[in-house]
């Protein structure tokens, strides 16, 4: 088996073009297993910065454990993702508020389990805003810099940090999956048939 290290597109359902760091490749086979993961879901109402105002994939660049953080999003992919960092962050002292449109987090679980475990976050001092809609982030520099969230009540929650962690896409977007003859979703996934094969 060989390894081939680069990033990838179709030429067309049997071919793939890799650009390598020493150059193009082309790779070809009868099938053809495409597992590129997932990357955050940007929010449509306001940018992501990278530094004050990050997605879960730019949780590990930050140099600095903050004052407070508001974590916003803790619905199906928050179970690994929003929860699990606003309790780390709160186990570390952290003030951290969840916001999330839905009136209870993780709702596809078993109810006592998860009052048990926002009850235990409470306890930590994670506030949460659930039932609200995220309007609008913004950072104000005065000095120390400060998220400000805004939330469709009317509330506006002040923060060192805003953690965005509202859903995942496919990573599919840089295969060009057109020359494959396949078309992915407006969340990136592709529709799978029996034994997992495309069209």
């Amino acid at each position: 088996m060989e390894v081939i290290e680069g990033s990838t597109a179709f030429t067309d359902p049997h071919t793939l073009r890799i650009q390598t760091a020493s150059g193009i490749r082309t790779a070809t086979s009868e099938n053809i297993l495409i597992s590129v993961g997932t990357r955050p879901s940007p929010p449509q109402d306001f940018e992501i910065d990278g530094q004050f105002v990050i997605n879960s994939d730019e949780i590990f660049n930050v140099q600095e454990v903050p004052r407070s953080v508001v974590v916003i999003g803790c619905g199906v992919i928050g179970i690994g993702i929003g929860i699990e960092y606003a309790s780390m962050f709160a186990a570390l002292g952290v003030n951290v508020t969840v916001v999330d449109g839905r009136r209870r987090p993780l709702e596809f679980l078993d109810h006592e389990i998860v009052d048990k475990l926002v009850h235990q976050m409470r306890d930590r001092g994670v506030l949460f805003r659930l039932g609200e809609t995220v309007e609008g982030v913004e950072v104000k520099r005065n000095g120390r810099s400060t998220v400000v969230v805004s939330l469709a009540s009317g509330k506006r929650l002040a923060a060192d940090l805003a953690l965005v962690c509202a859903g995942r896409v496919g990573a599919t977007d840089s295969l060009n999956l057109a020359a494959a003859e396949l078309e992915a979703d407006d969340r990136g996934r592709l529709v799978m048939g029996e034994n997992f094969r495309t069209t």
